[in-house]
């Protein structure tokens, strides 16, 4: 590389001095021991700074939209009978404006999108008041797809505070109900897009999964939610919790109609760097709604044991999914039990890149990626003043906090040693998925839980939350797809009278997105979910 000396003319406002080397290497319990040493570092700290003032003075490059052929209209913020639901974040009409539109796979159909979704010109919350006026500059790539489909983006939905949160209490904009029970959670963090396509109000919903939250609101509200394989579906142009958790994915009513908008958004864009061998290109993506009527005859279906013996887990629920489970026998599929006990350990690794690569991402630190940065939205995040701390929900707070302990405090290694173990995760589950095409266990070890007092405190909603993330989050670090489908409901332990939706997660290896289409269709046109038992 090229030498970063000090120039002969520098910058007026170049403010490196011997101090900042000195200061610099204290932090790091350093010192610099000759004192040339400290003149050459003051000297190429000097120079580099010049090149960094430059980057910064530049102009960003923000990819454009096509408003021409995609206008943005009626755009506003829906208050009383519009949004009983309290679901909807932002409204919006956005469609093709040319005869395309009449012709694609989407054509006609309304889509939802999580509020962490950009989309140029229509504010986006992302659930919280620690900022309010964030107006994205361009549209995520998922959103350009379904408007080349012929989908309509009616709008933006709720999403948890940050998306940090699994029960749907967090949004600044207040609580929403469980589409089945009012008082009760609709799942989170892509609450809203639960609610929204679960009563009906859209066709579909794209959400967003870090640790389950496309599966969560999906298995409380008795739709049909898929967290994709890592990358398969562009993350561009998406506020990230953690690259390596980060996921967005299909919400619908219905199986087919998930596997269509899978079909519609699934892809390389050549932008999100997740992207690995065996992502197709857009001219090459499955014809999955095809794949998904195939049929299940012949498959062999392994009833992850780790996934029905976990803490909280309400045994009644566990039976109606492993008798929904071996029901998919009478469909001419093998149904066995298989263990992978390192399962269980799912949720203890989450923490480590959850919270410690997480928290570097938050703070903008979250170096190495070739992707879009949402520098836009960084400008509202930081810096991170104490008035903003004050405003953060639980969730958000505690990652803060447990985040720069972790930094401060944990062995160098411990992130490192993490990985690796997810890793063996990754290949402990391979293993057992050479002997069976699919994984399935519950979503949730429970039913949906009834809503806290907003005036709950940190410790009281920790407890309200307390255990929707055990099975789906390991999938979110393995990168395996995964997708929650209804098979039933229960009534609640918390309260007699509502009956809640159970969802059956299925689970395959990198790419076989259509084996879990093919399982979930089949099961969906053998049985009523809404009256198996």
């Amino acid at each position: 590389m090229s030498a970063t000396l000090a120039p002969e003319t520098v910058s007026p406002e170049n403010p490196i001095s011997a101090k900042d080397v000195v200061d610099t290497l204290a932090k790091l319990n350093l010192t610099v021991s000759k004192p040339q040493d400290l003149a050459d570092f003051t000297s190429l700290l000097t120079g580099i700074w010049e090149m960094w003032n430059t980057i910064d003075k530049a102009d960003d490059y923000v990819p454009t939209v096509d408003e021409e052929r995609f206008p943005r209209k009626d755009v506003h913020r829906p208050e009383g009978a519009e949004n009983e639901t309290n679901a909807w974040a932002w409204k919006c009409d956005i469609r093709d404006a040319t005869e395309a539109s009449k012709t694609g796979l989407l054509a006609g159909k309304t889509v939802n999108m999580k509020d962490n979704i950009a989309v140029k010109g229509v504010p986006c919350l992302l659930g919280t008041n620690v900022f309010q006026d964030w107006v994205p500059n361009t549209d995520a790539t998922i959103v350009t797809r379904i408007l080349e489909a012929g989908g309509i983006v009616s709008g933006k939905a709720v999403c948890e505070n940050m998306s940090m949160w699994g029960v749907s209490t967090s949004a600044a904009t207040g609580q929403m109900s469980n589409v089945w029970a009012e008082g009760f959670s609709a799942g989170g963090s892509s609450s809203g897009t639960g609610v929204l396509v679960g009563k009906g109000i859209t066709w579909g919903g794209m959400g967003g999964d870090q640790g389950g939250s496309i599966r969560i609101p999906s298995a409380c509200n008795g739709i049909v939610g898929l967290k994709p394989t890592t990358g398969l579906v562009p993350y561009t142009g998406i506020a990230s919790l953690e690259p390596i958790i980060d996921s967005t994915g299909p919400m619908t009513m219905t199986v087919l109609d998930n596997a269509l908008l899978l079909q519609a958004t699934a892809g390389a864009d050549f932008i999100d760097d997740r992207q690995q061998a065996g992502c197709p290109l857009p001219g090459q993506v499955p014809d999955y709604p095809a794949l998904a009527k195939t049929g299940a005859k012949g498959l062999r279906i392994g009833i992850l044991k780790e996934g029905f013996d976990q803490p909280l887990a309400d045994e009644r629920l566990s039976a109606l999914v492993a008798k929904a489970a071996k029901a998919l026998e009478t469909l001419g599929c093998v149904v066995e039990e298989v263990s992978v006990p390192m399962h269980k350990m799912g949720p203890t690794l989450w923490t480590a890149p959850g919270r410690m690569s997480g928290h570097a991402s938050l703070l903008a630190k979250n170096v190495g990626r070739r992707t879009l940065h949402l520098n836009d939205l960084t400008d509202k995040v930081l810096p991170l003043t104490q008035d903003k701390f004050d405003r953060m929900f639980a969730g958000n707070s505690n990652a803060v906090v447990t985040g720069q302990w972790a930094w401060d405090h944990l062995p160098p290694t411990l992130l490192g040693k993490a990985m690796n173990l997810i890793r063996k995760l990754r290949d402990d589950y391979y293993a057992a998925l050479d002997k069976y095409d699919v994984l399935v266990m519950p979503t949730m070890p429970m039913l949906a839980p009834k809503l806290p007092s907003t005036d709950s405190t940190i410790v009281e909603f920790m407890h309200n939350s307390n255990g929707v993330s055990l099975n789906t989050s390991a999938f979110n670090l393995t990168g395996l797809p995964a997708l929650s489908l209804p098979v039933g409901f229960l009534p609640s332990l918390q309260d007699p009278n509502p009956k809640l939706p159970v969802g059956m997660m299925i689970v395959s290896k990198f790419y076989e997105e259509a084996t879990i289409y093919r399982v979930a269709y089949a099961w969906e046109q053998a049985f009523d979910w809404k009256t198996f038992e």
